[in-house]
């Protein structure tokens, strides 16, 4: 078994990256649009409606470039081709920025309470001038589709508002419907789960270097007496849209809440820490000890140093290692849950999961998983591990994609300059940290790997002999 050790950190892991936002083209999104209707065409189904609202956003979004900031919202795609959006008061002109020809429809039943609701189509009739039947078979997405013992009957089970539903079935056969989320989401088939050309490597490397800044910002800006709040705003975050809250909590009784978001409450040294940032497309995590060496953790903390947080990222490394093309999830579940699997590191949820513009789409890393790690595969490296007694919080989370050697070509031809840096980045997680990383595995950041065990002084990392 390799040593973990702290080194000298590499200047590179704090270099920020002036890498452009990265707008997808319009083919880009006809193109899903294409792969859904094949999908359709295979499992003969006549239209898919998607169901959207501003919390469930992602499978709207990835067919259209629309989010729901306010209200409800349905994109209906035929096997046909037909294309239509129905959206609330709110909405209308927001789909404007749709970039390809599409039917809109202003449904004011998805509009905010209060406001005007009449002068306009009911959805009955936006569906019936759709020409969607009763002799049709329809997929009905929502959010999360069901497995067996969830609920008596998983395909014909719907987490969408009971109204529309009602709405819906009116007009089709509710025998002829089923969930569909699968279609998109589901392990092994999701549509949503891979990314199908360089275009979209750029897109998700953009948001992860931007992520990435705010975190490498807020680390360079970490001292005793700063608040949470001040330290937020050291990040200097922009307007883009985010895919969850950021956090910054200081303390014990703040980072056992853990989804909070930062006070006034001052950095006391040698005390528990916890930052994190996402954008829609990455999140960037770290959660450790604020101190400048072993002798300035809190007395109750520096016996962990190695066995808790020093094996943690054993397990982030052991991660990385694994987590390549062609890799079955299980072996990744198995050599990580070795390292960090017994009960002092509390480990609830799966190490890794599928990410996209919604933080966690779906994971393959359990037990038994019968899965398989394919080109295009768009991760979270995210595993959490937490003790009580005493209360401790190890996190390293940032965003790679799968790729094999003809989506790497792919890459190399189309934005030479993109592969250029992840080649650069496999380099010094290679070198630097001693973790030996598939050539098909992309880091999307010079974070990937960098775990701070001094979190007060980034000078120094983890890593492998």
């Amino acid at each position: 078994m390799h040593t973990v050790k702290i080194i000298a950190s590499d200047p590179f892991f704090f270099e920020e990256q002036q890498v452009a936002s990265h707008a997808l083209s319009t083919g880009v999104y006809l193109r899903r649009i294409d792969r859904l209707i094949a999908k359709m065409a295979s499992d003969g189904i006549d239209w898919t409606i998607i169901y959207g609202d501003r919390e469930h956003f992602a499978n709207i979004e990835y067919f259209s470039t629309y989010d729901c900031r306010f209200e409800e919202a349905l994109l209906l795609i035929s096997q046909t081709g037909r294309r239509a959006i129905i959206v609330g008061n709110e909405g209308w002109d927001y789909t404007l920025q749709i970039p390809y020809e599409i039917e809109r429809y202003l449904y004011r039943g998805f509009s905010l309470q209060g406001q005007v609701r009449d002068s306009c189509d009911s959805l009955l009739s936006i569906l019936k001038k759709l020409g969607i039947t009763k002799s049709e078979a329809v997929g009905i997405t929502g959010y999360k589709y069901f497995i067996e013992g969830e609920c008596p009957d998983p395909d014909h089970s719907y987490d969408l508002p009971h109204y529309l539903l009602n709405l819906i079935f009116s007009i089709v056969d509710e025998k002829r419907c089923r969930n569909y989320t699968k279609a998109l989401t589901g392990l092994g088939e999701g549509i949503r789960l891979t990314i199908t050309d360089a275009e979209e490597v750029a897109w998700a490397e953009a948001q992860a270097v931007k992520t990435a800044a705010v975190m490498q910002r807020m680390l360079k800006s970490l001292k005793e007496g700063i608040t949470e709040t001040a330290l937020a705003r050291s990040g200097q975050i922009d307007f883009s849209p985010v895919s969850m809250f950021g956090l910054t909590n200081f303390g014990s009784e703040h980072v056992k809440i853990g989804l909070r978001s930062g006070t006034d409450s001052p950095l006391q040294l040698g005390e528990v820490i916890g930052l994190c940032y996402a954008l829609r497309g990455s999140l960037c995590s770290r959660n450790g000890v604020a101190a400048y060496d072993e002798s300035s953790y809190a007395e109750h903390l520096s016996p962990h140093l190695f066995s808790f947080y020093g094996e943690y990222w054993r397990a982030i490394a052991t991660w990385y290692e694994c987590v390549k093309v062609g890799q079955k999830a299980n072996v990744v579940y198995e050599n990580v849950m070795k390292v960090i699997g017994d009960p002092r590191f509390n480990v609830l949820l799966n190490p890794g999961h599928h990410t996209a513009t919604d933080e966690w789409v779906n994971s393959p890393f359990y037990k038994e998983s019968p899965y398989t790690i394919v080109s295009g595969n768009y991760f979270q490296c995210d595993m959490i591990a937490s003790s009580s007694d005493p209360l401790m919080s190890a996190i390293c989370e940032d965003t790679v994609i799968a790729a094999d050697q003809e989506l790497r070509q792919q890459i190399k031809e189309e934005f030479p300059q993109l592969y250029r840096r992840i080649v650069r980045r496999q380099a010094k997680m290679r070198d630097v940290l001693g973790i030996n990383i598939d050539d098909s595995l992309l880091p999307l950041s010079n974070l990937n790997g960098a775990y701070f065990p001094f979190m007060l002084d980034t000078g120094r990392v983890f890593a492998k002999t």
